[in-house]
């Protein structure tokens, strides 16, 4: 770890020196300290990257030290020095904390390999903690809502269950997230969680990719991949008719072919679907065994507009991720902005609001536009609000379902979730969809 910041505490001034030149000639930064107390002031103040100390001082000594730190909640990694005769004492001061200990008298190489394996325990445990904090960041949905409320409760209930999942839901409404909650707080939280998305598996090779080759070793497939931890089959209701049967087998047996012969695998199966698979299953594009294979448990996630009193709640959420991704400040959200966001139909879920949140925080969401006074002649500039990006946002999903629909408004509205009538009223009040209507 180059450039580390490295106190070095040791009561004799010339093995001090000694000290400081070997490690700073690797590139490290040291602070010298003759005493214990000395070293413990300015750790507390300004704590280092490592602290390198002798055992035996007067005063407070290395193991002392280690134990003052300790007390005060300061986590630095303390690696002691020890005579022949003090070596017990070192493996009693690593059993109450310290990083490592260093027998004298040790050549430069070993000091330096010690410091070196310290500091790398230092950024692992830095990298756990930073990846830690993102996956709590990511790991619950937001909101008070009864259904929120609800999703949360069934999640929790499920989790440590030994089941199968499968999440149904729009897009956009969090099923990998839910995925993940329970993978997480289950039983193989621990082992990987492996992301296969059906609707993206080639045309060509896709059974090697899930299944792997049974004579090469080297290609063991997404599948065995898995194994000890949680296999989320991302749409799975886009899983090729061709892929189906092998898939039933794997999932039924729990094991794949590979070149010494069965492997046996343990893994949870979580799938998602933003189409209800019995509706597939009727249309004869889903194996209803396999249906029956993965459904253990079925949970439901809400869309935005069964939500709406918590979209102004996820949208800060979003916007204070945002916020700290482009380094901008977290701009405020006024009455009438939440009203709008309450209001919006959110076709595109969470991907929609994740988006106008990017917008808001870049200043995209409020752009300048020259407008004609009538009364006056000249250009007058104004400023749209969240309000009006937020209603850009309707009129232009609704233009695109529209022409989805080839101008259907029964069928456009079924997609959107809207009564016919209210997407007639948006659509006369809108002058983009004028002549639309049918």
């Amino acid at each position: 770890m180059s450039g580390a910041r490295i106190f070095v505490v040791d009561d004799d001034p010339d093995h001090l020196d000694g000290l400081c030149d070997l490690i700073c000639a690797v590139g490290h930064e040291t602070v010298a300290f003759t005493g214990g107390e000395a070293a413990l002031v300015a750790a507390l103040d300004d704590a280092p990257a490592l602290v390198l100390t002798d055992l035996r001082m007067p005063g407070l000594d290395g193991i002392g030290l280690l134990d003052k730190l300790t007390e005060a909640g300061c986590d630095v990694p303390v690696v002691l020095l020890t005579g022949h005769g003090d070596v017990a004492h070192a493996v009693r001061a690593m059993q109450r904390g310290a990083e490592d200990f260093l027998e004298k008298p040790y050549d430069a190489e070993h000091l330096m390999s010690v410091i070196e394996r310290a500091l790398k325990t230092v950024r692992l445990k830095a990298e756990v903690a930073r990846l830690q904090t993102r996956l709590e960041e990511q790991d619950d949905f937001v909101g008070d809502s009864r259904p929120i409320a609800a999703l949360r409760r069934t999640l929790a209930e499920v989790a440590p269950l030994d089941i199968d999942v499968v999440l149904t839901g729009e897009t956009g409404t969090g099923k990998e997230l839910a995925a993940r909650q329970l993978h997480r707080k289950g039983p193989r939280g621990d082992g990987p969680f492996v992301v296969v998305n059906c609707a993206i598996l080639p045309d060509v090779g896709a059974e090697q990719v899930l299944f792997g080759d049974g004579r090469d070793a080297t290609r063991t497939g997404l599948i065995a991949s898995a194994d000890g931890g949680t296999l989320f089959l991302d749409q799975i209701d886009t899983l090729a008719p061709a892929l189906q049967p092998k898939m039933l087998r794997v999932l039924q047996t729990r094991e794949v072919e590979s070149a010494e012969g069965a492997r046996k695998l343990d893994f949870r199966v979580v799938a998602s679907t933003s189409n209800p698979l019995r509706e597939a299953i009727g249309a004869g594009a889903f194996r209803e065994d396999l249906y029956y294979r993965i459904a253990g448990y079925e949970v439901t996630l809400p869309p935005l507009r069964q939500i709406a009193a918590d979209v102004p709640e996820i949208f800060q959420h979003f916007v204070r991720r945002a916020a700290a991704r482009h380094g901008r400040a977290v701009p405020e959200l006024s009455f009438q902005d939440r009203k709008a966001l309450q209001a919006h139909h959110w076709p595109g879920n969470a991907h929609e609001l994740r988006l106008l949140a990017d917008r808001h925080v870049l200043g995209l969401s409020a752009p300048r536009r020259a407008v004609r006074d009538t009364a006056t002649g000249p250009a007058v500039d104004t400023h749209q609000t969240l309000r009006d990006l937020v209603a850009a946002f309707e009129v232009q999903e609704i233009a695109r379902v529209l022409d989805q629909c080839q101008g259907n408004t029964e069928a456009a509205a079924r997609l959107l979730g809207i009564p016919r009538r209210t997407l007639n009223d948006k659509i006369a009040k809108s002058s983009l969809l004028a002549g639309r209507r049918t």
